[in-house]
């Protein structure tokens, strides 16, 4: 039996998110921990749960969500979203955005999860290197900015969002990268007659 028909599996993201919620004045305490801690925490959060439903989901959002595309723009539309220092002050000015983050990154990461393998790997491909290039060039963005970006957050503390996004950037690409040339067969097919 695997993780996943584990009868308290289905458990696990609820208890994640508990977790994540006691954690949140620590996570939200600086701009790098907020974005570079918090958000992928939600997103991957949300891929549990998809991972959790299984083929259910898939089936349920297929009517709307063809090739994984519409859940793709969706994750893509909340990430870049929330790259924004504006909607970063947002969250923590404002109770209600908090939520709307929240609900958000869970969501996109539910539906990354739903979406990806039937997406195959072009589509994959055109979302994995359109979000890191973005994430790289945001996080340069908020290591250069001579300007404090965000009100809540002290300048000398963008250097360090900054670094995080590109970690993640660079981290997402390293563990997309084998299983994409592994299912496009880049190496060669090694088939036994």
């Amino acid at each position: 039996m695997g993780w996943r028909e584990h009868p308290h599996a289905v458990w696990a993201p609820g208890i994640l998110l508990a977790v994540a919620a006691m954690l949140h004045p620590w996570l939200e305490a600086t701009m790098a921990r907020h974005m570079g801690l918090e958000f992928p925490l939600l997103f991957a959060i949300g891929w549990l749960a998809a991972s959790v439903a299984g083929q259910k989901l898939v089936r349920l959002l297929e009517p709307w969500n063809a090739k994984g595309l519409m859940g793709l723009v969706f994750t893509a539309a909340v990430t870049a979203f929330w790259m924004v220092p504006a909607a970063l002050d947002l969250a923590v000015l404002h109770p209600g955005m908090a939520i709307v983050k929240v609900a958000s990154w869970v969501l996109a990461g539910l539906l990354a999860g739903a979406s990806w393998r039937q997406a195959g790997v072009v589509i994959q491909a055109f979302f994995i290197f359109n979000w890191c290039w973005m994430t790289s060039a945001v996080g340069l963005i908020y290591q250069e900015a001579p300007q404090q970006l965000c009100s809540v957050y002290l300048a000398d503390e963008q250097w360090s969002a900054g670094a995080a996004m590109i970690f993640w950037a660079v981290a997402v690409f390293a563990i997309w990268l084998p299983g994409a040339i592994k299912a496009s067969n880049l190496l060669g097919d090694e088939r036994k007659e």
